[in-house]
């Protein structure tokens, strides 16, 4: 399901559009259930249900539905009920969902009752008729059935939103129950003097630099097709399978929008905190071990070298005074325009605890000349 728009829009369309399909597969799911128990005696059947119409009004319904109460859920409510602790913005949320769905499914029956007494809506004929439709058990029974998908649905959105867009899902199908391993892009992303800002700040305005901060790269990285693996204090690690990442040089133009993002909002950062944050990135890539992890606390984690590197190659950044600094192995598999992004060689590194030398690259000239190795190292 390819959606044309971009970053956290893209991934909040993309949620609606799931919600409104597996809704409308669910109230048909719900009709012929309905159909199945329509003549036992455990819940009695208006005269005027016919299985067809019903079908047909219980589907459109819950696409609509889906359509409408999931874009207010994800695009509105949820920002809304961000303040609230966690538990009542959970039962916040269900109320306005379900009161939306309550709403939406009245107005599909009664456009079918009017279709079928022949009368307009709102004559005292029909709207009798539709009091009786509401008390009847089976719609009831379809009214506890849509409450109990409503918190499944909320339920799943947050989890979804713990481990990242598409996550959720892998784990459901058992991908992550064995390790396995992936081939996989990493950048470490880091605020530079990080340290001295939070003294400068305290904690709390620090804390409140963080989220402001990681939620204008947040865009960038969804529209480079990254994931964002972790939050480490004031470092975010973005990964990217090796095909997303070397695609038109994702994970480098990321860095690059991540810091126009930030320019772009330079005026509120100054007024805000007095000052822009900067950040340097470190890129690798290579074979990491991925599975969940942990007994009382479960978790997704990458394991391996790959990611060791890049964080070193990332604190390497201080040394040659640059914001971006990448492996010759990473460098040599992005095929980037020369004249876009015309490369440095820095040389080979040893880095903190690896035998072996690291080629380091960047794309842009050192602030101190005398900190780069000579270029036959």
């Amino acid at each position: 399901m390819r959606i044309p728009f971009s970053g956290i829009s893209k991934v909040k369309t993309r949620q609606v559009l799931w919600i409104s399909v597996i809704w409308a597969c669910l109230g048909a799911l719900d009709a012929l259930n309905t159909q199945a128990v329509a003549f036992t005696s455990f819940i009695s059947i208006p005269r005027t249900y016919v299985f067809e119409r019903f079908f047909w009004v219980n589907t459109i319904s819950a696409l609509f539905s889906g359509l409408i109460s999931g874009s207010v859920f994800i695009f509105f409510l949820r920002k809304q009920v961000n303040r609230l602790s966690y538990g009542f913005a959970i039962v916040v949320s269900s109320v306005v969902v379900i009161s939306i769905n309550f709403f939406i499914t009245i107005l599909g029956y009664e456009i079918f009752l009017s279709s079928y007494i022949g009368e307009r809506m709102f004559e005292s004929v029909f709207m009798s008729r539709t009091e009786f439709l509401l008390r009847a058990p089976f719609y009831l029974k379809n009214m506890i059935f849509w409450m109990i998908i409503v918190l499944l649905t909320i339920w799943t959105i947050n989890v979804n939103e713990k481990y990242g867009p598409g996550v959720l899902f892998k784990l459901i199908m058992g991908r992550y129950h064995r390790p396995r391993e992936e081939t996989r892009i990493f950048m470490f992303v880091d605020i530079k003097s990080s340290t001295m800002i939070a003294e400068k700040l305290g904690h709390i305005r620090f804390f409140s630099l963080l989220n402001d901060f990681f939620r204008d790269i947040t865009n960038p990285i969804l529209n480079a097709s990254g994931e964002i693996y972790q939050y480490v204090g004031d470092e975010v690690v973005v990964s990217w399978t090796l095909e997303d990442g070397t695609r038109n040089g994702n994970c480098v133009r990321c860095f690059y929008a991540m810091r126009e993002s930030i320019q772009k909002q330079s005026k509120r950062y100054k007024e805000d905190y007095g000052f822009v944050p900067e950040f340097k990135a470190g890129l690798h890539y290579g074979v990491v071990t991925v599975g969940e992890i942990g007994v009382i606390k479960r978790d997704i984690v990458y394991s391996g070298d790959v990611l060791n590197t890049a964080a070193r190659i990332q604190a390497m950044c201080n040394k040659f005074r640059v914001k971006i600094l990448l492996s010759k192995y990473l460098l040599d598999r992005l095929n980037l325009p020369p004249h876009e992004y015309p490369s440095k060689r820095m040389g080979n590194i040893e880095l903190k605890g690896k035998r072996q030398k690291v080629e380091l690259y960047t794309f842009e000239e050192s602030l101190d000349a005398e900190l780069q190795f000579p270029p036959n190292q």
